[in-house]
């Protein structure tokens, strides 16, 4: 299977390393943030504080490189259908949505 092209012009390999390292709950907030979901929706979804999802968007963001206000919302939603090939790559079928 083809890798997803997720940062044109850039090293592929190493952002492709980088997206390897998100845990499976940096994974359900990176979807949840690409499908703009507010931080206290997040928190509902997945059932922790809107603190600890503060938390993985700044894991997150450090893990990629992508730090300033609102960079990482961005990122995700410019990159939505390829942040989704790379978790069915990675992890498997998608999460459901409600």
């Amino acid at each position: 299977m083809e890798l997803p092209t997720i940062f044109p012009g850039q090293n592929q390999s190493v952002y492709a390393h980088t997206l390897t390292q998100l845990t499976a709950r940096e994974w359900a907030v990176l979807l949840e943030v690409a499908n703009d979901s507010s931080n206290a929706t997040i928190a509902e979804r997945l059932c922790i504080t809107t603190k600890s999802v503060e938390n993985y968007r700044t894991r997150i963001g450090g893990k990629m490189e992508l730090t300033g206000h609102r960079v990482l919302e961005r990122f995700a939603r410019q990159h939505k259908p390829a942040l989704r090939q790379w978790y069915e790559l990675l992890v498997g079928e998608l999460p459901s949505t409600p």
